[in-house]
């Protein structure tokens, strides 16, 4: 333990003996000097925001464009106004004479016209409704873009193929299309 002692009661002799050194030649202390900064970061900045800010305005003027014109502006009743003309005057009627004694008149009897019969209209045949599209229960869709599958009615097909008289047109991962005698339907999953 005493080797450790005498060590350190060296170390710190020695190091109370070095002389010290001055932080500068002439003991002036300079600043230093800081690197300039670069300005392409406030320009890349200011760039982004034209950006961002030109795109908007783009979009906005698509959706504008996509609903149309503004309607015109609707004058009353769709007729311009015009101010209302003042009331002419209007002379004072004459004075009336007296009336006289009135010979007896004989009055006729008027009989109304015969009422005006309209042709007999032919009913309208009610038109077929089409026959119903058959039952069909998508059960499961197997989509491979190169050979796709799907279940119906617990039968497995593939596209162009049949169930019974109704053909497959097409199959998509998230539905089924199908014909039947023209008629064309989109089958989608049922909830399980």
């Amino acid at each position: 333990m005493s080797l450790i002692n005498d060590a350190l009661k060296r170390a710190s002799q020695s190091e109370r003996n070095r002389p010290r050194e001055s932080a500068l030649p002439g003991g002036v202390m300079q600043p230093a000097h800081r690197p300039r900064r670069s300005i392409l970061p406030a320009l890349a900045g200011v760039s982004v925001v034209l950006l961002l800010t030109a795109a908007g305005w783009l979009i906005f003027l698509s959706f504008s464009a996509r609903r149309g014109p503004a309607p015109p502006s609707v004058l009353a009743a769709g007729r311009p106004v015009v101010p209302a003309s003042p009331p002419k005057a209007e002379p004072a009627p004459a004075p009336v004479p007296a009336p006289t004694p009135a010979p007896a008149v004989a009055t006729a009897v008027v009989t109304p016209p015969p009422p005006v019969s309209n042709p007999p209209v032919a009913p309208v045949p009610p038109v077929a409704a089409p026959p119903p599209f058959p039952d069909l229960k998508l059960q499961g869709i197997f989509y491979n873009p190169r050979n796709p599958k799907i279940i119906i009615n617990g039968e497995i097909r593939g596209q162009n193929e049949s169930i019974g008289e109704v053909l497959i047109v097409k199959i998509s991962p998230a539905k089924v299309s199908v014909q039947w005698k023209g008629q064309t339907r989109d089958l989608l999953m049922e909830p399980p």
